[in-house]
Parts: C-alpha cells; structure tokens; sequence
C-alpha cells in the first residue's frame, strides 16, 4: 500500500485520470436523471463544466503533474501540492454537481493557477532542461482558463460579447491550445514516427527549439483570432478559420493523410479525433441553428477521445507494456466507436426536436459505456510500475 501511495503522489496521473473519467460519467448522466425527475436542477451550465473543467482539468492536470517535472529534471509533487490540487479538485466538482457554476468556476481557476505555480517552480529551481516548444501552447491554455473561469465566476452581469468571449476562451481554447501544443511532441510516437519537437535535454533552447516555438505561438494567435472573428466579426469565419487551424497543424505534424509507419489503434483513434475536431468546427458553422448538437463532435469524438487515446498512451506506457500500444487493441477501437456513436446521436437530437429527449439520453448512455469500458480495460495497469521486477497485476491483453 505504501508503495502505491508513492507512485501515486510521484505519477498523479494514476488518480486524477480515473477520477476524471468517472467526473464525465456522473456529468452526461444528469440527462437521464433530470428526464427521469431526479435531478432537482436544470444541469445545462453544471453539465458543461464537470466535462471541461472536472474531465478535462483532471487529465490536464494528471498528464502535467506527472510529465512536466520528467521533462524539467525537476522533482515530483510535494504531498502538499498533491493535497492542494485534489482537494481543489474536488471542491469544484462537488460545487458543480450541487448547480453552484459561478463557486466551482472560482475555485477551477485556483486549481490552475496551482498548477502553474507547480511548474514555474520546477521551472526556476530545477536543472532546467528546456521543455518541448509547444508547452507555450499549454502555458497559453492554463492562463486563457483561468482568465475565462475567473471572469465567469466574478462577473454576475457581463455583457453579451463579453460573456460570449469567455465561454470560447474556457469551453475552447482551454481545451485546444494545450492539446495542439503537448500533441506534436507525444502524438507522433502513436504512428512509430518520431517527433519534429523533441529535442535533446538542454538548460537552453538548443538549434531549431525557436523555429517550433515561433510556429506554435503564430498557431496560437490564429485560435485566439478565430475567438475574436466569431464574437466580434462573422461566426463562420471564426469557426471556419479554426477548423483550417485544426487540420494544417495536425496535417504538419502527423501523417493525418499518410500512411503511418506503425499502424496502430491509438494512431487511428488520434485520426479519428482530428476529423472530430475539424467536423465539430465546420458542422457549427453551416448548420449555426445547431451548434451546440454539432459542437458535441469537437467535444466527444474529438477532445474527449483524443484525451482517451493519450490518457491509455501513458498509462500502459507507464506500466511497462509498450507492447500493447502496437497493432488492434479491441477494447479501445470499441470506446472509439462509442464515443462517436455518442457525438452523432447528441448532434443528431438538433435536428430531431420531436426525438430530442431519447437522444439525449442514449448519447449520455452511450458516452457512460464507453467510459467505464476504458476504465475496466485499464484499471489493472494504473498501479503497475515499469520496473517491478513481479508486476502483481496483468494489464489487458492486445486482441
């Protein structure tokens, strides 16, 4: 037991990415309670942010307390780090499931300031080894998070552009930005390919680190500017603009249209994400009367299975079973169907107003299956060490 505290407090990962799953479960089944008179409130705002800040915010968070210090030379958490971040956590999540959005946004905005703060510190007083350029994406991500969420949470009247701004910079490129600056230096290796941002451990940036970090920043500010376009100027080009984004700069880094050099489930789950993402985009801008049904690709068949692919990336990698990631992996080629299936169903209910309660609840149905199949699948790796000498538990099998 105390080793596996251990590796816990060291590779938060192993917590915070089940909690966060089961955070998204609990988050699309206040559909099927409130239709089943169960749920006391309308959970539209509380639905929204237990899957972007409990969901997401606990992957982001277990991925970067547990790859950011490796990739510093830095130490671990410190248990107090650890504590502060989990009890966070969990205040906002319980804070959302009661309808308190305005208190859970405040205290998501605390928990990533923490975040920050952990790593400007390993940063500082750490052998500095020079991150990969695309962490200024995800520096971007946590700052535009905590702006949107502190802006949310504060401001009881905000105007209409105002409070339009803040959901995109919060719902968006919280989510985006970080995922375009970690997924050129980890994303790569789902194809057997190796990556254009890695580079040799460093104190300073070593030859071609700049060129990647001018490219991601310029990568960046087109996002942002796409947020601008849309609540400033003509939401098509917004939502087009970033679609473009999307496709160039994962088409860049990733043989999105090329055959991979290792075939993989993880690689393919990744493609499948890109189109989400894109779809999701694209699918707001023409059908605007239902963007919120067609923004489910970009959230469920695009961020969240992305999420999935790395979060199953990490775990297996981090348990020794690197064998595992190559060639089908069932299991995970079923939670990507699902999460699809679940994406198309909830866009499906916009167009379908006569049908629009079944589909919503067969989409969070669908989404709940595809969770607790990735969390059965995976629950005997999450406490096995790469270097046990005699692992006590069996990761699944490749079928």
């Amino acid at each position: 037991m105390k080793r596996i505290v251990e590796m816990v407090r060291t590779e938060p990962y192993r917590l915070f990415f089940p909690l966060g799953m089961l955070a998204s479960i609990w988050g699309v089944m206040m559909w099927p309670l409130l239709y089943g008179g169960w749920l006391r409130f309308y959970p539209g705002e509380a639905h929204t942010r237990i899957m972007i800040e409990c969901f997401m915010g606990a992957f982001v968070a277990g991925f970067l307390g547990t790859a950011f210090p490796r990739m510093t030379g830095s130490r671990p958490w410190s248990w107090g780090e650890f504590i502060v971040i989990l009890g966070l956590w969990g205040t906002m999540f319980a804070s959302h499931s009661a309808g308190n959005v305005m208190a859970g946004d405040a205290v998501f905005a605390a928990m990533l300031l923490t975040l920050i703060a952990t790593m400007a510190v390993r940063w500082i007083r750490g052998n500095r080894d020079t991150p990969p350029p695309g962490f200024v994406l995800v520096f971007a991500g946590l700052w535009v998070g905590v702006m949107a969420a502190g802006f949310l949470a504060i401001e009881t009247r905000p105007g209409l552009v105002e409070w339009q701004w803040a959901r995109l910079l919060l719902f968006q490129g919280f989510l985006l930005l970080p995922l375009m600056g970690i997924g050129p230096f980890l994303l790569p290796r789902f194809f057997g390919m190796s990556s254009s941002h890695s580079f040799d451990d460093a104190p300073r940036p070593p030859a071609g680190w700049w060129r990647k970090t001018w490219a991601s920043i310029f990568a960046g500010l087109l996002v942002i500017g796409s947020f601008t376009l849309e609540v400033h100027v003509h939401a098509m080009t917004g939502q087009l603009l970033r679609a473009i984004v999307i496709i160039v700069w994962f088409s860049l880094e990733l043989p999105v249209f090329r055959r991979a050099k290792l075939p993989t489930t993880p690689g393919n789950a990744t493609r499948w994400a890109i189109a989400g993402l894109t779809a999701g985009c694209l699918c707001a801008a023409f059908w605007p009367s239902a963007r919120v049904g067609s923004l489910h690709l970009f959230f469920a068949s695009g961020i969240g299975l992305i999420t999935l692919a790395v979060g199953t990336r990490v775990i297996l990698g981090h348990a020794g079973r690197h064998d595992l990631l190559s060639g089908r992996i069932l299991w995970l080629r079923w939670v990507t169907g699902l999460l699809i299936l679940a994406a198309t169903t909830r866009m499906s209910a916009d167009f379908l107003p006569a049908i629009r309660t079944s589909h919503h609840n067969y989409a969070a149905w669908t989404w709940a299956v595809a969770g607790v199949v990735w969390l059965v699948a995976l629950a005997p790796c999450l406490f096995r060490d790469e270097d046990s000498a005699k692992p006590r538990v069996h990761c699944p099998r490749r079928k």
